[in-house]
């Protein structure tokens, strides 16, 4: 989402340029909760301030030279030329403010010299064009891009990783920010690589709060033509569950074409979108496997062999259950899946680590495993729970 579509996230917006005056930056969250949007919307809100943003999505790369050529593309240097003459006054406002980061932690750690060909020499001449300048890398997806880079070659993930701390940790003015879908702490820590990114404060990014996805869902369905109150618009959100701009978004798509058809089949001409139509709106939702289907295949495409039936088992647990489920109900439905104790406690683990990176699963309050989405709850019900 930009310009009119992008709602809200004015605190987390505010948050995040208060946390670059200093830092770099790691946006985190599951996916389906609008990190690209807000990514967006801080290379719109850049040009305000004298910096000179762009986003660079890195999730089909998986090679140290692809990334760092996507970089070096994304800040063309007569680009930046036309920004300096453009900007000249801004760009003096926001060196004031930003604040070089503290480089007593680069000798915390062995910092390998980069390869003195390919991809190595390319990004030391990254680094020298972009280090002094007022610009801002919101490095999209990173996370994806770095765990397919790990499994192809680990060394040299490392060693990419190792430059982009030092270049961090330097005296600069430019400002990355990383986001990821996949946990980008939790994918390091797996590979004992997380000294690699300790400079950077992780930013979660969470759902939308009840009264903004009632005042966005309101100002959407306005835009088309619907009237929706607010206690339909609260009706909404409670079928949802996760206040997730795109399950919001979804949900009244597909409202609003359910009205429609409503008002073709009978004598009605009023715009009010009301809890018959949200209804109807779920359940066409349902009915169609191809809304969520990926959802389903992407566990084949990314888990192991050895992974898939564990998690598909979980999943279906959760799914089929009346209640909600602790961690402990689940190891015990999970005996099945895998006998010895110890081994079914790390799995079940693991496995939920990946489904709540990915915007499969979360906790309550309570500790009790539930599916974020209803509507995904709903489909893995019907289609995969048997």
């Amino acid at each position: 989402a930009s310009g009119d579509d992008f709602f809200d996230r004015l605190s987390e917006l505010e948050d995040m340029w208060r946390y670059l005056e200093g830092n770099h930056v790691s946006l985190t969250g599951p996916r389906r909760l609008g990190k690209s949007s807000l990514l967006k919307r801080l290379g719109e809100q850049a040009e305000e301030k004298g910096v000179f943003a762009r986003m660079i999505d890195v999730e089909g790369l998986d090679t140290a030279v692809a990334f760092v050529a996507a970089i070096n593309a994304g800040y063309p240097d007569e680009s930046l030329k036309h920004h300096m003459q453009s900007a000249a006054g801004k760009i003096g406002s926001w060196l004031k403010v930003v604040r070089k980061v503290d480089i007593k932690l680069l000798g915390s750690i062995e910092v390998q010299p980069l390869p003195d060909r390919g991809w190595g020499n390319d990004a030391q001449k990254l680094e020298s064009r972009l280090t002094d300048l007022p610009v801002l890398l919101l490095v999209d997806e990173f996370s994806v891009f770095l765990e397919k880079l790990i499994a192809r070659d680990l060394r040299k993930a490392e060693l990419l990783l190792g430059w982009l701390r030092r270049w961090r940790m330097s005296d600069t003015s430019c400002r990355f920010v990383f986001s990821g879908s996949v946990g980008i702490n939790a994918l390091l820590e797996r590979h004992h690589l997380t000294t690699w990114l300790n400079d950077c404060p992780e930013f979660q990014l969470g759902p939308f709060r009840p009264k903004v996805a009632r005042g966005m869902l309101i100002e959407l369905a306005r835009r088309d033509g619907w009237s929706l109150s607010d206690d339909s618009a609260c009706y909404l959100c409670d079928k949802t569950g996760w206040l997730s701009p795109f399950y919001l978004n979804l949900l009244l798509d597909e409202s609003m074409k359910a009205a429609r058809d409503r008002l073709l089949e009978s004598d009605e001409t009023d715009g009010d979108l009301c809890n018959n139509d949200i209804d109807d709106g779920y359940d066409r939702l349902l009915a169609s496997r191809s809304r969520f289907i990926h959802w389903y295949k992407r566990l084949q495409r990314d888990l192991a062999d050895s992974s898939i039936a564990f998690s598909l088992a979980l999943l279906r647990h959760v799914a089929k259950a009346d209640t909600l489920l602790t961690r402990k109900q689940l190891l015990a439905r999970l005996a099945k899946q895998e006998a010895d104790p110890q081994k079914r406690a790390e799995q079940l683990s693991d496995s939920l680590a990946y489904l709540e990176e990915h915007g499969y699963l979360g906790q309550t309050a309570d500790l009790k495993i539930t599916f974020l989405s209803f509507l995904l709850r709903d489909y893995w019900r019907r289609n995969h729970a048997d």
